[in-house]
């Protein structure tokens, strides 16, 4: 009985594990390359539009994303033009600068996909 208790909690224990690597993330960061502290982070499997802060200058994503040019305030929902569909199921960090991506817009909220 206790052998069975024991795989089933390994079980368990590796499910969680594995459904935590997976979640989506969305850190903001201050610097240009996702160095240094976490200005804010986001991490969970309830995200949907996160909006950047005004001090942010990269973002590490993991997930599928939409990069937003606008948002309707901190807190609040992606507006303005959808500049790019981004997947980074590994991860990968982007600056939310105009002149990194399509249409030279900034980002200023990422969409969850998968939400």
């Amino acid at each position: 009985m206790l052998f069975i208790n024991l795989i089933a909690l390994a079980s368990v224990a590796t499910a969680a594990t594995t459904a935590r690597a997976t979640r989506p993330k969305a850190n903001e960061y201050k610097s240009e390359d996702c160095s240094g502290s976490v200005n804010y982070g986001h991490n969970s499997f309830l995200l949907h539009d996160v909006t950047m802060d005004d001090t942010t200058h990269s973002v590490y994503l993991t997930g599928n994303w939409e990069l937003w040019s606008g948002k309707t305030g901190n807190g609040g929902s992606c507006t303005g033009t959808k500049s790019l569909d981004v997947s980074y199921p590994s991860g990968a960090c982007i600056s939310t600068s105009a002149k990194s991506w399509h249409a030279n817009l900034p980002v200023k909220c990422v969409r969850n996909k998968d939400y």
